[in-house]
């Protein structure tokens, strides 16, 4: 006969699985001399054949049951089921329990035991008849809402009359009893008032809420199991609602908001917990030592540290205090804001608690995106007026002038200031204006519209579909709301609410990013041994910027016409020495090295054939194709190119590293080293952009050039698809928003990359990996695994970059 019931002090602290989280933190705190009620377990392995068996208590559970709840009494000192005429009868609970904590989401019954009979006898011993009533009529709310699924508030309001006669001196509680039992009949219900039977009904009751849609949204929205099931706790109650000095309350052993270590929580005196969460009472706040209650601070300081270094982590406890007495009723891993999981690991590392490794597993990608998305300063927010709500399609607070189209916001954006830009629509011919802005709003649109797509492969925050948005360009103004704006009014707008304000709200690194995360966060650095450098920004914390595109710089300093003309005319043989080339390749340099100040290694990347960025950057891109980019092949086009950034970094004290695109020879970066070789300010590399590349790319490392491997641009030329598709605006929209990986399906991606991997990569003799775009997390954690150690990502992404790395778990 399989063994289903298990008395705490006896079973393994270890086994979540088998017993869940709520059983085995009871052993955990009885193994550590800490004061629980007694109390024994009910399997998973009796849930799982509950279910098999049609709902119904497997057999050899009740015989089980009768000796368990026998023992607990021994325990207790009182038996289970009396009629109270000696003693008083055994009270228990009946918790659900599963291996990860589920708060709310499954069903608990308490004070299961009384009858009318025993109760009764308990007020004539001297029992408080207001302590035993409340009781009785606390089991039966729970009892009728959880097992019968009666409604609780309605049954309050029922009993009003009965309850009232029974509190008075000398009431009739069989009185009582009988108009439950007669409330549940007229449901439709039938309830028995035998105590054993309630707890096989309580039992079933807590399995079925396994499967409630409440528990089933829960599981799905985090992620967990739905095959887990639940295991039952049993246990002796502890009366917060008692005389004396009783109460319940809940502690968190570091504070849940900010992770600051000191005791957090609240004590609600003279009440059972579910009074806590039903939040009809004020408590005491535990965090403040102005309100008494010294002893009970001091002893749950006590025993939250006790249990930190049992679960290398900050809990959570229940507790309950009965007539002066203490007693911890569950302990569990403590939910917490991102703000608190990133101190909280942090300082579980520095307490010697836990390892670095241990502590990045603690911090989720979600929690870290939360956490350094710039917000609005909450005070301006209540003062300003939000005058329209629409779709938010992608997270985050901007603030800026609005501005009407591109062009302008460009401009203005190029003075310092904050652009929002305010359109009908977008199109690809927005894009310049789209990439200085802080925020995007437009009068049309949804989810997947153009500004939608691009705002969120931009990181922008973005608001459509604001349909009372009327736009007048030729007037320069626009409505919002019934109010008139003119250009270049300050409004605000929320990317992920759809809100948008009539003002300007100061935004501010939330209060959450902090010292701590930085040090979370180098301690990934030296977890991984790897490097994340940026594609642009991130000041002089950074180990590199890599890879800067010429090509943006040009377009976003207005020198496209000059690199155009430059080029033409080498072509054209006007001018033999690259004198205009060269000028404007110097002018280029000058406002790059001018964008990043900091003394760092900065790698840029040519202007190249087969550049999909600047195939939906710039709208008249076909008649470009030929003229625009500089030929590998083209001495002359080189030599004035690289003269112009040798100029610009020899004046500015700088070195650059220049690199190709499309290399596919060897014979072509070595020309192109040749060239730069005399230059005392530049050395070269290469990015990767094709399978070819990966097969030159070593022997390029080998002879001392940098090498970058640009995986989307890879994916790309392995996909098949013609270039020219990438015109197409539903294919442009494909590539902006999934940053090309979509071309392969996700889900065979990592089969696709390894053949390239295993036949053509050593990747010792390489230098970096290059994510022009967005990156998937999967992608850039297998990379790591393959040896890539350097990495380059938007400045935003860089965080996040850093923590997935610390969380590749080690090879083994």
């Amino acid at each position: 006969m399989t063994d289903f019931v298990f008395d705490i002090e006896d079973l393994d602290p270890a086994a979540t699985s088998l017993f869940g989280g709520k059983a085995t933190g009871l052993a955990r705190m009885v193994r550590a001399g800490i004061p629980v009620p007694p109390a024994f377990a009910i399997s998973t392995d009796a849930y799982r054949a509950f279910q098999s068996s049609g709902q119904k208590l497997p057999d050899g559970l009740a015989g089980q049951l009768e000796a368990a709840i026998a023992r607990l009494g021994d325990k207790a000192g009182r038996p289970f089921g009396g009629d109270g005429r000696e003693i008083d009868p055994l009270l228990v609970s009946v918790r659900s329990g599963a291996k990860i904590s589920m708060p709310g989401m499954m069903d608990t019954i308490l004070n299961l035991g009384h009858t009318a009979t025993s109760a009764t006898h308990a007020i004539a011993r001297g029992a408080s008849r207001a302590f035993v009533v409340d009781s009785f009529v606390r089991f039966w709310k729970m009892y009728l809402e959880i097992v019968h699924g009666l409604d609780g508030e309605e049954f309050l309001e029922h009993l009003q009359t009965a309850r009232a006669a029974a509190e008075q001196e000398g009431g009739d509680l069989a009185a009582l009893e009988a108009e439950i039992v007669a409330f549940a009949t007229e449901q439709g219900e039938v309830v028995p008032v035998d105590p054993r039977a309630q707890l096989d009904e309580a039992i079933a009751a807590v399995f079925q809420s396994w499967n409630s849609p409440r528990a089933k949204a829960y599981r799905e929205h985090q992620g967990i199991a739905h095959d887990l099931g639940t295991a039952v706790t049993i246990q002796c109650m502890a009366f917060g609602n008692a005389e004396g000095d009783s109460g319940s309350g809940v502690a968190f052993s570091r504070d849940p908001n900010t992770g600051e270590p000191v005791l957090y929580g609240e004590y609600l005196q003279g009440r059972q917990g579910e009074d806590i969460v039903a939040g009809t009472r004020t408590p005491v706040d535990l965090a403040r030592d102005d309100q008494g209650h010294a002893e009970l601070r001091d002893a749950l300081d006590h025993h939250s540290k006790t249990l930190e270094s049992l679960y290398k982590d900050a809990v959570d406890i229940e507790f309950t205090l009965e007539s002066g007495r203490l007693y911890l009723l569950q302990v569990r891993p403590a939910k917490r804001t991102a703000a608190a999981a990133v101190r909280i690991a942090a300082d579980l590392v520095n307490e010697g608690l836990i390892g670095p490794g241990e502590a990045l597993g603690r911090v989720s990608a979600d929690q870290l995106k939360r956490l350094l998305r710039p917000v609005f300063v909450p005070e301006q927010v209540e003062a300003c007026k939000a005058v329209a709500v629409a779709v938010g399609s992608s997270p985050g607070h901007a603030t800026g002038a609005a501005v009407l189209d591109s062009d302008r916001a460009a401009e203005r954006a190029a003075t310092g200031e904050p652009v929002i830009l305010v359109r009908p629509t977008t199109s690809p011919l927005d894009i310049r204006g789209m990439l200085a802005a802080n925020g995007i709003l437009t009068a049309r649109g949804g989810a997947l519209s153009h500004a939608a797509v691009v705002s969120r492969a931009l990181d922008r925050p973005c608001v459509v579909g604001c349909e009372n948005l009327l736009v007048d360009e030729e007037m320069r103004s626009f409505v919002l709301g019934g109010k008139t704006f003119s250009e270049g009014d300050y409004i605000s707008i929320d990317g992920a609410t759809g809100q948008v304000y009539d003002c300007r709200i100061e935004l501010s690194a939330p209060e959450d990013a902090s010292e701590s995360l930085e040090n979370l966060l180098h301690r990934a650095d030296t977890v991984a041994q790897s490097e994340v450098w940026t594609s642009g920004g991130g000041g002089s914390s950074v180990p590199g910027v890599a890879v800067v595109s010429l090509f943006d710089v040009a377009l976003g300093e207005r020198l496209l016409d000059d690199l155009i003309e430059g080029v033409t005319l080498i072509g054209q043989g006007k001018d033999a020495n690259g004198r205009k080339l060269c000028e404007t390749a110097e002018a280029i340099g000058k406002a790059l090295l001018a964008r990043h100040p900091d003394i760092v290694p900065l790698h840029v990347r040519l202007p190249q054939p087969g550049s999909t960025r600047a195939r939906f950057l710039v709208p008249n891109w076909p008649e470009l194709d030929q003229r625009l980019f500089l030929p590998m092949g083209n001495p002359v086009l080189n030599k004035a190119f690289l003269r112009g950034l040798d100029a610009a970094c020899t004046k500015a004290d700088r070195r650059l590293t220049v690199l190709l695109g499309g290399v596919t020879d060897f014979a072509e970066w070595f020309a192109f080293e040749e060239i730069a070789g005399p230059l005392a300010t530049l050395s070269t590399g290469i990015v990767v952009q094709n399978p070819a590349g990966l097969e030159v790319a070593d022997r390029i490392a080998t002879a001392g050039g940098v090498v970058w491997t640009d995986f989307d641009e890879i994916v790309n030329a392995s996909s098949g698809l013609p270039q020219r598709a990438y015109l197409s605006d539903a294919t442009l929209v494909d590539y902006v928003e999934h940053g090309a990986l979509s071309v392969n399906p996700r889900r065979k991606l990592r089969a696709f990359l390894e053949p390239l991997f295993g036949a053509a990569i050593r990747t010792e003799g390489f230098v970096g990996c290059l994510f022009s775009s967005d990156f998937e997390p999967e992608l850039l954690q297998q990379l790591h695994r393959i040896g890539f150690r350097r990495f380059s990502v938007p400045a935003s992404r860089r965080p996040l970059a850093r923590l997935l790395l610390g969380q590749v778990p080690p090879q083994g």
